[in-house]
């Protein structure tokens, strides 16, 4: 089958073409042909070297739609289902997987699709059932590819995480970006009041019509003193998904008792935080990274019904993988690319 792999960290330039052997299932595996796989800013840190501890050559592409090529005798899928991938595969018998919740699995570190296992980059993947999900007939599959990443973490990150209720502010760095305009949508059927911030003029818009109630423009990413000044006080709930030294700002920009929700760190550096800010506001600061499959299908049934919407701003051929990558890296690609296998 066609794959683009990468043999080592660096540059776009080290994705490359490569013919690989045909996965088969064993009976708890089902065997997906890629419709479309989603790119995003993790896959960027991965061939850059951030987690240096995964093996390579690997195929990239945590987020997958397609159709169920062939599937094991222990699976409920059959041979042309419309399926969908969850980023993460725990054990499966520990009470978290139980839940659905596999990125919590407590007996091992779960697999993460395009890291420990080859993921969508390529015509087909193999993956344990658990991590498929059954995608309805009104999701278009070049959607589907994406949900998990941008709606479904989204989703976790402010309901579970957030705990965003009807009437709570929020504010959502890095709005303009795959997760952030989807996390602006996700906010506003909480009910929430929704502030996103940006860092040049031009991205404002795409975040107004995410549906967001106003929008700060800072490009040096200091936003706390105006987000502060457009609610009166600080907000309920920070959402930051660009991470690193915007961290600190989003502690300033919550209110006393309020949280700050990590989902985020795109340029995969370090951040200075001070514990007494922590301390004096009671402020909680939480971690999130990816959905349950419960929630994922809550999900599903929003954009099903029309209440949230996968937010796909261009489809790419996968042989043009390394140009989207170089294009996302200079900041000239916005909202969500996903990559089209087949159709």
């Amino acid at each position: 089958m066609f794959a683009v792999q990468m043999a080592e960290f660096g540059s776009p330039d080290v994705l490359k073409p490569a013919q690989l052997p045909m996965p088969s299932c064993s009976n708890d595996e089902v065997l997906i042909r890629v419709a479309y796989c989603g790119v995003c800013r993790h896959d960027l840190l991965t061939r850059n070297g951030a987690f240096p501890k995964i093996s390579l050559p690997v195929t990239l592409g945590h987020q997958v739609s397609g159709v169920v090529d062939s599937a094991g005798a222990d699976t409920s899928f059959a041979r042309g289902d419309r399926v969908m991938t969850m980023i993460y595969t725990g054990c499966g018998e520990c009470e978290q997987c139980e839940r659905g919740n596999d990125a919590r699995c407590r007996t091992r570190r779960p697999t993460f699709l395009g890291e420990d296992v080859d993921g969508g980059y390529a015509e087909f993947v193999l993956l344990k059932a658990r991590a498929v999900m059954a995608v309805p007939d009104e999701v278009a599959l070049e959607d589907a590819a994406v949900l998990t990443c941008t709606l479904g973490t989204a989703y976790h990150a402010l309901s579970a995480q957030g705990r965003v209720t009807a009437g709570d502010t929020v504010v959502i760095t890095g709005a303009s970006g795959g997760v952030g305009l989807h996390a602006v949508q996700v906010a506003r059927s909480l009910g929430a009041n929704v502030i996103g911030v940006v860092s040049s003029e031009q991205r404002a818009g795409l975040v107004e019509n995410a549906g967001a109630h106003s929008v700060i423009v800072a490009p040096d990413r200091r936003f706390a003193k105006t987000a502060k000044s457009t609610i009166g006080v600080g907000a309920d709930v920070v959402l930051d998904v660009v991470g690193g030294s915007s961290l600190a700002e989003s502690i300033h920009a919550v209110r006393e008792g309020g949280t700050v929700v990590v989902v985020g760190n795109v340029a995969g550096g370090m951040a200075s935080i001070a514990p007494a800010h922590l301390i004096l506001k009671e402020i909680c600061v939480v971690g999130t990274k990816s959905c349950s499959s419960r929630e994922m299908a809550t999900v599903l049934e929003s954009v099903a019904g029309g209440i949230l919407r996968a937010d796909v701003t261009e489809v790419v051929a996968l042989a043009d993988v390394a140009e989207v990558h170089r294009r996302m890296e200079s900041g000239a690609a916005t909202g969500r690319v996903v990559l089209e296998v087949r159709k």
